[in-house]
């Protein structure tokens, strides 16, 4: 019998993955409830990437339900303004790339132009609701921070889209399948998906985050000169107040 209680105790590997599964199964149905009123998607998302980030940096046991409803709270604001102005934005710009398509002469030259303005802000928008999670700054530094991270690391970003679009489009690829794609997005997908996209950004985002408590370091915020030397990014880094996890 205490070769079965050693199994299935908290610190031993099948325990700890189904503590793991267990996080990110909760995480996911938080996310789709905190979702459904639409309006409600920006706050949802950046509560998702607060409460995973928290679990990969802690390396321990968290609460998903109190961090996901803490993270919620307190960037519901700027999250919201920004799913809002995205709302606003993308399909805009779908619509004048429509148009600007249908149409000949110098008018079809503009669907170039907004062609790159729609995929430079879907862009940064893989960056800005993890960055209103991981960073207490207004949103327009946010969105400075979010250029300088993608600009920072080319394959992170080709990483972080193909991780959101590959999945949809396996979905989308085999409806016949559907009731399983179904049943994988509502138990863990969501989850998933930016429980590997957090790991990416975090790589990124450590040398201007505090420690992890317990690590026996300072979680005072460093020099700017810890982060980076380069004017550049001093420049966009100055201001970044560290998430305390």
């Amino acid at each position: 019998m205490s070769g079965i209680a050693q199994l299935f105790d908290n610190d031993s590997p099948l325990g700890r993955a189904v503590t793991k599964a267990g996080t990110y199964i909760a995480v996911n149905l938080l996310f789709i409830i905190g979702s459904l009123g639409i309006v409600t998607i920006g706050a949802s998302l950046s509560a998702m990437y607060y409460t995973l980030m928290k679990y990969q940096r802690g390396g321990g046991e968290i609460n998903p339900f109190r961090l996901f409803v803490k993270g919620f709270r307190e960037n519901f604001v700027r999250a919201t303004v920004v799913w809002l102005g995205a709302l606003c934005l993308m399909p805009f710009l779908l619509l004048e790339m429509f148009w600007c398509s249908q149409a000949a002469g110098v008018m079809h030259l503009f669907l170039y132009a907004l062609g790159t303005l729609f995929l430079v802000s879907a862009v940064l928008l893989l960056y800005v609701f993890p960055g209103i999670a991981a960073f207490d700054v207004p949103i327009r530094r946010q969105v400075l921070n979010s250029m300088f991270f993608a600009g920072k690391s080319p394959v992170t970003v080709f990483l972080l889209a193909a991780f959101v679009l590959v999945p949809f489009y396996v979905t989308y690829s085999f409806m016949e399948w559907l009731p399983l794609w179904a049943f994988l997005w509502c138990c863990f997908g969501f989850a998933a998906v930016a429980g590997v996209q957090s790991h990416l950004l975090l790589s990124l985002y450590a040398p201007c985050l505090a420690k992890p408590e317990g690590t026996g370091t300072d979680d005072a915020v460093q020099p700017v000169s810890q982060c980076s030397q380069r004017t550049e990014e001093k420049r966009i880094l100055k201001d970044m107040k560290r998430l305390g996890m």
